[in-house]
């Protein structure tokens, strides 16, 4: 009985990779006049703009031209996305109370172009 061992990784084309983000700042811009339009589901775009002190990613989340805070991708993540000025994403989670803007916005962010690695 022999052992081969897997010399070659291909992704399939049909690779997605997904992470899961939070929206930081959401007090600092425009969420007051969207946050009743905002549910799960919603697309989002996040644009660059640039990096943190961290050296992570930084991207502005904006829905419907309104900025709704900023969120950071960065660690293992970070080289995947680095070349992308803009990026679309979904909200997954809002947490909110009656009447009142949300408190917490969870996002998933869908890469789907990656490099075959061989």
């Amino acid at each position: 009985m022999s052992i081969q061992r897997l010399t070659t990784f291909d992704l399939s084309d049909s690779f997605n990779l997904k992470s899961i983000a939070a929206v930081q700042e959401l007090s600092n811009h425009d969420l007051i006049y969207i946050y009743h339009h905002l549910k799960p589901g919603c697309d989002v775009l996040l644009e660059s703009e640039g990096t943190n002190i961290k050296g992570d990613i930084r991207y502005k989340v904006t829905f419907r031209h309104f900025t709704l805070g900023y969120v950071s991708l960065g660690g293992y993540f970070r080289g995947y996305y680095e070349n992308n000025a803009t990026l679309t994403a979904r909200i997954v989670s809002i947490k909110q109370e009656k009447f009142l803007p949300a408190r917490h916005i969870d996002i998933e962010v869908d890469l789907v172009k990656l490099k075959n690695v061989s």
